[in-house]
């Protein structure tokens, strides 16, 4: 008992001596390729990207390794990455899976709009009343992350708040996970459901992963092209 406590307060102090992630953001940083470098300024350390605003966005090559030179208030951060995506004005890169020793541990994982279902497969706690195998519902999923979805459909007793659910989730792709509803609601003859999500197969996160890092490309490239217009009108103006 005295050594995990002894274990408890080491790992407490070392979290004292790690920085917030967000002391990047906005802060003005270089990023250095195989064959340009080019000043810019960190704009999102979202999930697992950091997206970094640069007029020289084009001369970078996707997939190409880069170093970031970051100049903090906390002082100078050197973090090496790679060039995930590109886009007006803007590139994306990867976090480096190394990052959590210097700085706290990233926030809850973001999550992404999507489109799929979730077949429900089984209850594994709730209610004493337990459905047939034919009448578990098909629900609609609305959004998803490494560690959660929400998703809609017909209500039935065993979306209680608590309850633990199997399900088979088809978002382009398909695989197992278990479900533990946190938060539920009814909008529009709905049943809404929040819930916590476990993936069944490990194997089967890298391609989630990937799905999640694609739609937040696409929704910061989206956002950086609706900014870049209101730039224009602000300048024409």
């Amino acid at each position: 008992m005295t050594q995990a406590n002894d274990n408890h307060s080491v790992l407490s102090e070392l979290e004292k001596d790690l920085l917030p992630l967000n002391v990047l953001l906005h802060c003005r940083t270089v990023v250095e390729g195989k064959n340009f470098v080019s000043t810019g300024v960190m704009t999102h350390v979202e999930g697992e990207l950091f997206e970094v605003e640069l007029h020289e966005f084009d001369q970078f090559d996707l997939g190409e390794t880069a170093k970031l030179t970051v100049y903090s208030p906390a002082g100078i951060q050197t973090i090496s990455s790679v060039v995930f995506a590109k886009y007006e004005g803007a590139i994306a890169l990867l976090q480096p899976p190394d990052l959590h020793k210097r700085f706290k541990e990233r926030r809850e994982h973001p999550r992404v709009e999507i489109e799929g279902t979730a077949q429900i497969v089984s209850i594994l706690t709730g209610p004493a009343e337990k459905a047939g195998e034919e009448s578990l519902p098909e629900m609609q999923i609305h959004d998803i992350s490494i560690s959660g979805i929400s998703f809609s459909g017909q209500d039935a007793p065993f979306f209680a708040t608590k309850s633990r659910l199997k399900a088979k989730v088809n978002i382009g792709f398909s695989f197992e996970c278990e479900f533990d509803i946190v938060r539920r609601d009814r909008h529009e003859g709905l049943l809404h459901c929040g819930a916590k999500m476990h993936v069944l197969e490990p194997e089967m996160l890298r391609p989630l992963r990937a799905l999640i890092l694609r739609q937040q490309v696409q929704k910061n490239a989206k956002n950086r092209e609706n900014l870049m217009k209101k730039r224009a009108e602000k300048g024409n103006a």
